[in-house]
C-alpha cells in the first residue's frame, strides 16, 4: 500500500524548502550608539522618570527617541 501526501502538506513543504536559502535574522539588538548621545538620552529619561515617581504617575516620555534595533546577521 502506498501512503499518500495530501497537497496542502506538499505545499507546506516547498514553501519551507524555499524559505530555507533565504537569510532570516536570528536576533534583534539595540543599535550601539557613542556614549556621550546615550548619556544624554538617559539623563533626559531619567528626569521625566524621577518627576513622574514623585507625582505618582507613569512616565511620559513623549517625542524621546526610541530604541532602534538591529538584526545580529
Amino acid at each position: 500500500m502506498k501512503a499518500r501526501v495530501s497537497t496542502a502538506t506538499l505545499k507546506r513543504l516547498e514553501a519551507l524548502e524555499q524559505q530555507r536559502g533565504q537569510q532570516r535574522p536570528v536576533a534583534m539588538f539595540p543599535r550601539l550608539v557613542p556614549v556621550d548621545e546615550w548619556d544624554a538620552l538617559a539623563s533626559k529619561m531619567q528626569r521625566i522618570l524621577k518627576a513622574n515617581v514623585v507625582k505618582d504617575e507613569a512616565p511620559n516620555y513623549g517625542n524621546l527617541p526610541r530604541l532602534e534595533l538591529v538584526s545580529s546577521s
